[in-house]
């Protein structure tokens, strides 16, 4: 990251030109397990962000249901799907898990990519606006004219973030969102770099941890329970593999399953992918998980918010964009 975050508006659209951000690069060949498809890559890289809400991968990956499907799959650390996304499409990565506004984005700038698995829906509690303890910022409303930090610009936490407060009548032309990696942000806060800061698990509990006190959640009102993050291919990748994506979409949604059923697995699995104390841990908000394919009703929700908050002009058609029988 730069010493100077870049800035934005909430309604200017950058998501193709995002520098790719990765912590090793990790492009294979295609290859073949022993009892994989024939002549399909079968050894995928899955670009994630070290949150909670990628803990289905990482679950697919101990339990083995990647191997059973004759898949070898790793996962490899991104900024977010702005980065994500140009990686995936170049082959870098073969799929990415992202917030949803990173796939809608992609779709309306002719990017061909296809949401195959669901992720995590958004709650009240999981992720929302953090200040300072001593700051005078008190309510929605004295979020006018502020500066707040979010992970990537016109993406799930400003569109949320702006979306959640005009309807609460609050006025967000005023309202410059910078972009900060989530490890970032709570330094950013503390040195009074920025007004505020939108968290998401691990790092809300953590700064909440450090006196951090919590003014807004996005996930609210028009926001509430909405799905938040998703794995997604390039149209290409799910063409020449459809095998493969048959299978890991099967291996992502059994761990899905077991996280529905049981939260609390991700707040074990995630101290081995982050830097999540167990303390930690134990105090997350966990979000919620679903199982089955996805939702394309509730996935079409994102059209709603991202034209009402002008980052989108006319609706993404949901066949085009979610992976058909």
């Amino acid at each position: 990251m730069s010493d100077t975050p870049s800035t934005s508006r909430r309604w200017t659209v950058a998501c193709a030109g995002a520098a790719l951000v990765l912590a090793a690069t990790a492009c294979s060949d295609s290859s073949e397990a022993d009892d994989g498809p024939t002549d399909e890559t079968t050894t995928l890289v899955v670009g994630i962000t070290p949150i909670i809400d990628h803990a289905s991968v990482f679950i697919a990956i101990e339990e083995g249901f990647f191997d059973e499907e004759g898949l070898s799959v790793s996962a490899q650390p991104v900024q977010g799907g702005a980065a994500a996304v140009p990686a995936m499409v170049s082959d870098d990565l073969q799929a990415a898990f992202a917030s949803y506004p990173s796939f809608f984005l992609a779709e309306s700038q002719y990017i061909g990519v296809t949401i195959v698995a669901e992720g995590v829906r958004g709650t009240e509690e999981t992720a929302g606006i953090y200040v300072n303890d001593d700051s005078p910022i008190e309510a929605p409303e004295d979020l006018e004219g502020r500066t707040i930090a979010v992970n990537t610009l016109n993406n799930i936490g400003d569109v949320s973030i702006a979306a959640s407060l005009e309807e609460q009548g609050v006025e967000t032309a005023g309202i410059e969102f910078v972009e900060y990696p989530f490890p970032d942000m709570v330094p950013a806060l503390e040195q009074d770099a920025v007004d505020a800061v939108w968290l998401v698990e691990p790092f809300r509990s953590g700064a909440e941890e450090d006196g951090a006190r919590k003014v807004f959640s996005s996930y609210t009102g028009i926001a509430e329970g909405i799905p938040v993050s998703g794995i997604g291919m390039a149209d290409e990748f799910v063409a020449a593999n459809p095998t493969t994506v048959e299978g890991f979409t099967r291996a992502i949604e059994r761990a899905n399953g077991m996280l529905a059923e049981d939260p609390a697995i991700a707040a074990e699995i995630v101290q081995t992918y982050s830097e999540t104390t167990e303390e930690q841990a134990e105090a997350m908000e966990l979000p919620v998980w679903t199982e089955g394919a996805v939702d394309v009703d509730e996935l079409g929700r994102w059209n709603d918010l991202l034209l009402a908050t002008g980052v989108l002009h006319e609706p993404i058609e949901m066949s085009e964009l979610t992976l058909q029988d």
